[in-house]
């Protein structure tokens, strides 16, 4: 498994931005940095896209489209993995919510997260 960089989620942050509007500027740069180091030491893939909707969507590392961003960086590990989110658009936009209102934990992000991961039915381009 790779390991994640800083500049990665700056790279999906910026493509959010650019694609969907929203001020693209960093907020805090020690916020990338401590979940970079959390990630590359996770071996869990489902437990690591948890840890990066929490860590951006709640800790605000961006001015704008940390949400947004949290959400595409999560799916990247899992597609890196075999798998994609089977949710509904609304159910994925409550959770996100939530996590961004400091109501929903690590750990229930991980187990939403298994609940709604499901293997994809080819290979990963």
């Amino acid at each position: 498994m790779e390991e994640f960089t800083v500049e990665q989620i700056i790279e999906i942050h910026d493509r959010i931005i650019d694609k969907y509007g929203g001020t693209g500027r960093m907020l805090n740069t020690g916020t990338l940095e401590l979940l970079v180091y959390k990630l590359n030491r996770e071996k869990d893939i489902f437990r690591q896209a948890a840890l990066f909707l929490h860590a951006i969507a709640a800790q605000h590392p961006f001015f704008d489209g940390n949400k947004r961003t949290a959400f595409a960086a999560s799916e990247n590990v899992l597609q890196e993995a075999g798998y994609y989110l089977n949710a509904e658009t609304n159910e994925i936009v409550n959770l996100m919510q939530k996590i961004a209102e400091y109501k929903c934990s690590v750990q229930k992000i991980e187990k939403w997260v298994r609940e709604k991961a499901a293997a994809t039915s080819g290979p990963i381009s």
